[in-house]
């Protein structure tokens, strides 16, 4: 046998072995989770007991990627939704989610109702008149179904959170 008769299986099993793994590897990157920018910002840096603050949750998702809205037309998508842990002192004044655009998915007969590559949700705090004094930690949750044009991906949740300093309220002179 010459030199080629005795290497030509082994370069055959080399080469069957690198078509294999490249096409793993493509595969797998199709299906790798997007995941989300999330950036959280306070509008005002220090409140008083009795004032609302802003909160704003600024998400950036990878090029061609987009989020289900919060309140998507088929039932069977993940909605988008914020969610917080209030401390005590703190109440909901509501949150306000950007407005939604249409997609249309491949195979899908209407489009879905999504939110694109770049977003803001803003959340007002009414502060109790009897909030202490001090930093106050605001958790909360953000989750999502990501999609690109022809696949929705599982839902992930990513843990937030904001911290707002309080001051104690002044006393108008008489």
């Amino acid at each position: 046998m010459n030199f080629f008769g005795q290497r030509l299986p082994l370069l055959a099993c080399l080469l069957l072995m690198s078509v294999l793994a490249s096409t793993s590897t493509s595969a797998s990157a199709q299906f790798r989770q997007p995941s989300a920018q999330l950036t959280t910002t306070v509008v005002e840096e220090i409140f008083r007991a009795g004032d609302t603050a802003t909160l704003k949750l600024e998400v950036q998702l990878p090029e061609d990627i987009h989020v289900q809205s919060d309140k998507p037309r088929d039932p069977y998508v993940i909605p988008t939704l914020l969610t917080l842990a209030l401390p005590d002192g703190l109440t909901m004044g509501g949150i306000t989610y950007p407005e939604s655009t249409d997609f249309q998915l491949v195979g899908w007969e209407e489009p879905l109702l999504v939110f694109e590559h770049e977003f803001t949700i803003e959340v007002l705090l009414n502060l109790d008149v009897s909030l202490p004094t001090g930093e106050i930690v605001i958790p909360g949750s953000f989750l999502y179904q990501a999609c690109d044009d022809q696949v929705c991906f599982a839902p992930a949740t990513e843990a937030i959170e904001w911290s707002i300093q309080t001051e104690s309220p002044t006393t108008t002179p008489l």
